[in-house]
């Protein structure tokens, strides 16, 4: 039987978080579970940020400064810090629930072989107003079949055996989008799960690097894999499951324009919808992926009181 999981490393890169990442840092530290490590990792800010973590005296931290090199590099070099054999993430502006760290272990010591774990998470704007919940499918296959267009895994609440981040380090070319990349080569390699619960608040902002896909290289690494997949499936029953996929990355990541044959032969509301909106001038194209529009609507009918609750809390 696998050896339980007492101790954990958590892992947070921060650049120029200033004005965000003490209420980050208490929602660590306030964890109900309290056996681990936090590793921060300043990746050369030029703000005050440091003198924010300095302010908070806890044994737990460990706390280096580094030249800026990107996140990748911020969060590599804190996994060769790391002295525990899990590690938790967290970014600089979001925040976790006291019971995070509790829930996950507690999880993958009832459940041993899974090797990379996430949570649901509560989307909030800048004015802390809670916007969306993001509800992603919870089990292994699922999750790797979501890999082959979007990352269904909250980076703030991901957990992962250390092992894999030796063989499969964070790829310091990647500037946006690390963990999306790490795990699109780990989806063969690992075994992946989600809590369906709600452990993690994110800090959502249409400029954020996260949700600006068509100006970044998440294309690089999703296409070729997907284009041979669809050549090497010519005549098989899977081809029009790659044709698909191929529709939607470049729907996302890649010239809109290329998506429109897809969408115009495979009529639904979906699919005629995201032909129609292939027509939009790219500026208003990208404003509406970045809305989220999908996920907005659906939370106008939930009621939001709990989670609002929580989010004062954690912001207090």
């Amino acid at each position: 039987m696998p050896a339980q999981i007492k101790e954990i490393s958590v892992l947070m890169p921060v650049y120029n978080s200033a004005s965000f990442i003490a209420k980050s840092l208490k929602s660590i530290l306030n964890q109900t579970y309290r056996d681990f490590e936090f590793i921060i990792v300043n990746d050369g800010s030029e703000d005050n940020s440091e003198e924010i973590i300095l302010k908070f005296d806890d044994p737990r931290i460990k706390y280096y400064k580094i030249e800026h090199k990107g996140t990748s590099a911020a969060l590599n070099f804190g996994i060769s810090k790391a002295k525990y054999s899990w590690i938790a993430r967290i970014d600089s502006d979001d925040l976790n629930t006291p019971n995070r760290l509790e829930k996950q272990i507690n999880f993958l010591n009832n459940n041993p072989g899974i090797d990379i774990l996430s949570s649901w998470s509560v989307y909030f704007n800048n004015k802390n107003k809670i916007i969306f919940f993001l509800e992603q499918e919870t089990e292994h296959k699922n999750i790797v079949e979501a890999l082959r267009i979007h990352n269904p895994m909250n980076q703030s609440g991901l957990i992962i055996k250390k092992s894999l981040l030796k063989k499969e380090k964070y790829n310091a070319k990647i500037l946006y989008n690390e963990d999306f990349e790490l795990l699109y080569r780990l989806k063969d390699k690992a075994i992946f799960h989600i809590i369906p619960e709600y452990l993690v608040y994110t800090r959502f902002s249409p400029s954020s690097k996260s949700f600006s896909g068509r100006k970044n290289n998440i294309y690089d690494f999703l296409f070729p894999t997907a284009f041979k997949n669809l050549l090497e499936s010519k005549g098989k029953g899977d081809h029009f499951v790659w044709s698909t996929v191929i529709a939607w990355i470049n729907f996302f990541y890649g010239d809109k324009r290329a998506s429109r044959n897809y969408f115009k032969k495979s009529l639904s509301l979906k699919n005629t919808i995201a032909y129609l909106a292939t027509y939009l001038p790219e500026k208003s194209f990208d404003n509406l992926l970045n809305f989220r529009l999908k996920y907005r609507w659906r939370a106008v009918f939930r009621n939001k009181n709990y989670y609002k609750a929580e989010l004062k809390k954690l912001l207090s």
